[in-house]
């Protein structure tokens, strides 16, 4: 009678696990179908522009990143960049661009980046649109134009992109590649696209007086603008065309340090991105790992499990600019680090950031 009691249970725990990995395959596999939501914007901007370009340092490929930002197509616009010091050593390579500049003095508790924008907002307050642009990323030509399409209309607050991290280092520089897909899949999505600040376009009228004052007091101008756009019942506009790339020479050094605090900044925000990241990723890990024993010791036919990595990988490689073995190990990996760095990310108070340290709860 125990015998068969426990054989009882351990048919009746066989067939549970089999139920749960059944409905985890569903869910992964309505999600690793690719999604053609795609909006083009034909208006033809006219509006005179500022970007600003807060420097801190010289990042990887600085000089071309500086002439791709002065060279563009569109030809309302003006390219400010802006400084904490005199004696930063970016402005070597700004002076040689023949790129004006400004020194960053907004009195504030924001991030220094935050305290640059701010600083040019106030400073240069008569111009129609704004468009704030990273150090790190490289524009073509056409970029600002199909930045700004968006917002010849009423409904978008917000114009936007998100990078392709173009890797030029080792293994993880190519993980980054890989890690930069999940933001461009987010930013597709009504429900979860934001305002990336590395590459964002907004009209004067957006932040005023008192928005400005709040946003000076952020850490994030991601989640800072975003959140004014919200605010006002605005739009985010995402805009495939005007991707721009950031040349990515990571060492698991500085990517695992950039990836935890991207996430720490997130969850900061919002809990609720890491109790969905834990559902999404840990289950996709969990199908991963019960395809592979199920496969193994109980029937090859359960390889049919490994179906939503299969077009997973397959979507990663259609995005790809260049195709490499190596990418299709990384695909597997990718949810398990994901999981990791949700529960590392959970962990932190507080975040480094271009030589400060920022507390990310006592705002």
């Amino acid at each position: 009678m125990p015998g068969n009691f426990l054989e009882l249970l351990f048919v009746a725990f066989y067939y549970f696990i089999i139920a749960i990995l059944l409905v985890i395959f569903v869910g992964q596999l309505f999600l690793s179908f690719p999604r053609r939501v795609k909006k083009i914007y034909s208006g033809s901007p006219s509006l005179e522009t500022l970007i600003i370009l807060p420097c801190k340092g010289i990042d990887f490929t600085f000089d071309e990143n500086l002439k791709s930002l002065k060279n563009q197509s569109y030809k309302h616009y003006k390219l400010i960049a802006v400084v904490d010091s005199d004696d930063d050593l970016a402005l070597e390579y700004i002076k040689n661009n023949q790129i004006d500049y400004i020194l960053s003095d907004y009195n504030s508790s924001g991030s220094g980046k935050v305290r640059a924008i701010a600083t040019a907002l106030r400073d240069f307050h008569d111009y129609e649109a704004y468009v704030i642009a990273d150090s790190d990323v490289k524009a073509d030509m056409t970029w600002l134009e199909e930045l700004l399409k968006p917002l010849t209309e009423d409904t978008y607050g917000i114009a936007t992109t998100f990078p392709y991290f173009e890797p030029r280092g080792g293994f993880w520089s190519r993980f980054k590649t890989a890690w930069g897909f999940v933001g461009t899949g987010m930013m597709q999505s009504e429900l979860t696209v934001f305002g990336w600040g590395g590459s964002l376009a907004f009209k004067k009228d957006l932040i005023g007086p008192e928005e400005l004052e709040k946003f000076s007091q952020s850490i994030s101008d991601d989640m800072a603008l975003t959140d004014i756009c919200r605010m006002k019942g605005k739009r985010v506009a995402f805009v495939p065309e005007s991707v721009v790339t950031i040349n990515s020479p990571d060492s698991w050094e500085t990517f695992s340090e950039w990836s935890i605090r991207q996430t720490s900044l997130l969850l900061s925000k919002t809990k609720k991105a890491f109790t969905i990241g834990i559902l999404l990723y840990g289950s996709e890990a969990l199908l991963m790992i019960g395809a592979l024993l199920l496969s193994i010791l109980v029937s090859p036919y359960f390889i049919i499990l490994f179906l939503p990595l299969i077009l997973n990988e397959i979507k990663m490689f259609k995005r790809l600019r260049r195709k490499e073995p190596i990418f299709i190990l990384i695909q597997i990996i990718l949810p398990f680090f994901y999981v990791w760095n949700l529960v590392k990310g959970s962990r932190n108070r507080t975040i480094a950031w271009r030589g400060n340290i920022y507390d990310l709860y006592e705002r």
